[in-house]
């Protein structure tokens, strides 16, 4: 089913489009990366909340909260993105907000993977190029 067919069953279903906050986690940053992950989301049709650079997991979480977002998809670019995941999940559960879905992207070593799928992370992103397959994989998040 094409991508825009699937958001708009999203949006009759939910009464919104889905929303997504894209940010950077960490000290290291992508600017570029970043925001070209967001303008991609956005054309897709996902409504896009961006963060400012070098986000806490704790700030993220609290973002994602106040802006009623239904996921965070997360660059992270340095060698901490286990420790990030997991203190992410943990604001996340604190404030009662496990419903939020957790997407990955960055350089993530795929001998990390189980130990994110397992932490809480939803999905992980191979590269920031968004296209109609990683959409849709962004969407079965909600089947």
């Amino acid at each position: 089913m094409p991508i825009k067919q699937r958001i708009e069953q999203f949006v009759k279903r939910e009464g919104r489009r889905p929303r997504i906050l894209v940010s950077t986690v960490g000290h290291k940053s992508h600017d570029p990366d970043y925001r070209l992950l967001a303008s991609l989301l956005a054309e897709t049709g996902f409504d896009v909340d961006i963060s400012p650079l070098h986000q806490t997991p704790p700030g993220t979480a609290r973002m994602a909260i106040e802006n009623d977002v239904h996921i965070i998809c997360f660059l992270c670019t340095g060698a901490d993105h286990i420790e990030l995941v997991t203190q992410l999940v943990k604001v996340l559960k604190a404030e009662s907000a496990e419903n939020i879905r957790i997407v990955i992207g960055g350089a993530i070593p795929r001998s990390d993977y189980d130990f994110l799928f397992d932490a809480g992370v939803d999905q992980i992103l191979h590269s920031v190029q968004i296209d109609t397959a990683a959409a849709n994989r962004i969407l079965d998040l909600f089947d």
